[in-house]
């Protein structure tokens, strides 16, 4: 079964991805897309609406820039969806 994890909480993020297997993804969120700039060794999802109230640019190709339909659209495609508020 693969899981969606939506990370809202930066300081959440180690618990998070110990609680993933290799078949979920992640996806960042409000405070959470600052994640984005700073961990360049992992990969996901991440909100573009949210990056562009809080002035980020996401220059990694690791995660890729979402908007709020492909948002719902992946809660769709995964089995569940986690929230690490």
């Amino acid at each position: 079964m693969k899981s969606l994890f939506i990370l809202n909480n930066p300081k959440k993020l180690e618990q998070c991805l110990s609680a993933m297997s290799e078949e979920d993804h992640i996806l960042l969120i409000e405070d959470a897309v600052s994640l984005c700039l700073r961990e360049s060794s992992q990969s996901g999802f991440v909100l573009e609406e949210d990056l562009i109230s809080r002035g980020y640019v996401n220059s990694s190709s690791n995660w890729k820039t979402i908007d709020y339909p492909k948002f719902v659209e992946l809660t769709l495609e995964f089995d569940k969806a986690v929230t690490w508020l």
